[in-house]
């Protein structure tokens, strides 16, 4: 997958400014001690921890609400299987908008970029694609170590992805997890939390708001999963745009994992299951393959973007331990005795 080509001297000189500003603490910030440097840097990864916290809080009263049978009869949307979630995350992009408006309308000093100074060609989406596809492989591995150890210890593990594969019927629950939920979460993780924390370093901005990705989704097999599916979609949306991130997750969400869920469901089981394993193989390899071509250019693009000394020293944050503690809370409890 190879690197974007800025054409432009403008597009160059702002890339430069922005690398340098994140080894010197963000536009506007003076060099300082580096204890000083690390104080700010925690100070934003806890507004960003909290505020993802503030929506996780906020997305799960919505959907509980909306699945109350009282509220469920009065909305009309009992009989709907799936409505009640596609409402929940309308409801959650008015609340995105409602609070962090001047972000993703492109206006403030954090603005969401839509347009791209140069777009991605072939060669960089199906990479995208091909490294997407090793992270589901390498979710697919972990999950059946996590199988095992569960069964060695007398438990049975609930893994996400089986209760999405249940809970989809009609054509509203793919609607919903296929199409406005990638737009949701883009929205939220490369718009709001990266844009926020870029000042810091870029390559900062994308491992933190990852990892906060992942700690939202509270499973341990499907958190690894978002982990890096947010390191690549991260890159996309910092080197190119927003929307470019937003089409690789609703080709992910639709084609990977629901086109592909429906595919081995209507085939006979042994049929699925070496679709299944052939996909896992095309990820392993395609995807080892690209990360072998662009090893020399990914050292550059980590050397170029250091962050300045004591950045990393802000994940020692209040609001991210809190994250990370509910995520564990979430992921003990997909866990039961058998």
């Amino acid at each position: 997958m190879q690197q974007p080509n800025h054409s432009s001297s403008d597009s160059s000189a702002t890339d430069s400014i922005e690398a340098d500003a994140g080894r010197r603490g963000g536009s506007g910030a003076s060099p300082g001690p580096a204890r000083s440097w690390s104080a700010q840097v925690r100070r934003g990864v806890d507004l960003q921890s909290l505020y993802a916290l503030v929506y996780l809080v906020v997305a799960n009263l919505i959907a509980g609400v909306l699945n109350l049978p009282s509220v469920a009869a009065a909305l009309g949307i009992a009989r709907q299987p799936g409505l009640a979630d596609l409402l929940g995350d309308l409801v959650m992009l008015v609340f995105l908008f409602g609070t962090r408006g001047q972000d993703l309308l492109g206006r403030g000093s954090n603005p969401v970029r839509y347009k791209a100074q140069t777009n991605p060609g072939p060669a960089v989406l199906i990479g995208a694609i091909l490294l997407i596809m090793l992270a589901s492989s390498i979710e697919t591995g972990f999950t059946w170590v996590v199988n095992q150890g569960s069964q060695a210890l007398g438990l049975v593990y609930h893994s996400t992805t089986s209760q999405i594969a249940a809970g989809q019927h009609g054509f509203l629950s793919p609607l919903d997890t296929a199409i406005l939920v990638p737009v949701v979460e883009e929205f939220l993780l490369r718009g709001v939390v990266m844009g926020r924390l870029r000042p810091y370093g870029r390559t900062f901005a994308i491992v933190t708001s990852s990892f906060i990705f992942a700690c939202l989704h509270g499973d341990i097999t499907q958190s690894l999963f978002t982990f890096l599916l947010g390191l690549v979609l991260g890159f996309i949306a910092m080197e190119y745009s927003i929307i470019w991130s937003m089409a690789l997750h609703i080709f992910n969400n639709l084609v990977l994992a629901d086109a592909m869920m429906w595919l081995t469901q209507t085939v006979p089981a042994r049929t699925g299951m070496v679709i299944n394993q052939g996909m896992t193989l095309v990820g392993l390899v395609g995807g080892l393959v690209v990360l072998w071509l662009i090893r020399g250019q990914l050292a550059d693009r980590l050397r170029a973007n250091r962050s300045r000394p004591g950045t990393y020293k802000g994940w020692i944050s209040l609001g991210l331990a809190v994250l990370v503690i509910l995520a564990v809370v979430n992921a003990a409890q997909r866990f039961s005795l058998a």
